[in-house]
């Protein structure tokens, strides 16, 4: 850091720094004047004012210890760090409210293999799809949703809403970045799963944080433009439609070194042929008749 802090390294290190009134009071009062990129540094006798001390010398001994890891000194002020503002978001998000943190969530989509209705539950902020009657593999969804997002909703929309934030999170890890902290991922796919586009076949992580996410190859591939249009002009609706409504691709290896994956994906007005690499990079995409062709 800039200022000659030494920036912890360890998520108890830095978690400890808040162990006490005063630091949260400073670093509460920071946020609060918070802008984003037009955030306007604090002045010294202002952050004084704001925490209500008039010690300068145990308000410079917190500012030591919260200088590098929350808060940075620059010749205006003082002004949050990233992972101050990155703490407080998260924070807001998933804050206790009213209401059971765990309950059954009815949306009144059917399953796409046997058409019986999906059971879905909120649990540890977490909604998960799945189909008690016939246990389909691809109709089974888990994505995290902070508590945030079921205020105001229905229970079909709260479905909705999960849905897409997965499909727009995952194009992204998908591409190299992590939608949590923006650091590289890394694609792992398990060649023995890709039949039938097993939602087991795919495994996405960030290597800088916790992010991960097992699935299918065809949801990550449905934020791609290309894929997108190529489903949309065979009759297949993307936006509307959930990935276990599509049609189950036949998906087959293509190249084993390196490894490409084919993916057929028959729709009403034709078959688009959607050809990705060992990272899920889309290499190819076109559309034909009804009639698979040879991988």
């Amino acid at each position: 850091m800039s200022d000659g802090n030494e920036t912890p390294d360890l998520p108890r290190e830095a978690f400890a720094l808040l162990g006490h009134d005063l630091r949260l009071e400073i670093l509460l009062a920071l946020l609060d004047r918070w802008r984003a990129a037009k955030t306007e540094p604090q002045r010294y006798a202002d952050l004084m004012r704001a925490v209500g001390l008039e010690d300068s010398g145990k308000l410079n001994y917190h500012l030591k210890k919260l200088r590098g890891a929350y808060l940075r000194k620059t010749d205006e002020g003082y002004v949050p760090t990233a992972s101050a503002t990155a703490l407080s978001r998260a924070v807001l998000a998933n804050r206790p409210t009213a209401g059971a943190t765990q309950r059954d969530v009815n949306p009144d989509v059917a399953c796409s293999d046997c058409g019986e209705r999906l059971a879905a539950t909120y649990e540890r902020a977490f909604l998960t799809v799945e189909c008690e009657a016939c246990e389909s593999d691809r109709c089974t969804f888990t994505y995290p949703l902070p508590k945030n997002g079921l205020g105001g909703r229905t229970d079909e929309a709260c479905l909705r809403t999960v849905y897409r934030r997965a499909r727009s999170q995952i194009g992204l890890a998908r591409t190299g970045q992590c939608p949590d902290c923006a650091g590289r991922t890394s694609v792992t796919v398990r060649r023995d799963n890709l039949d039938m586009d097993s939602e087991r076949a795919v495994r996405i992580t960030c290597d800088t944080c916790t992010w991960m996410v097992q699935t299918g190859v065809l949801l990550p591939v449905l934020s791609d433009g290309r894929v997108a249009a190529a489903l949309v002009e065979v009759g297949l609706s993307v936006e509307t439609a959930y990935h276990w409504d599509l049609p189950a691709p036949t998906t087959t290896v293509h190249a084993t070194d390196p490894l490409e994956i084919k993916m057929h994906v028959e729709g009403e007005d034709g078959t688009a042929t959607v050809l990705v690499d060992e990272d899920l990079k889309v290499v190819s995409v076109e559309n034909g008749p009804n009639e698979l062709a040879d991988p």
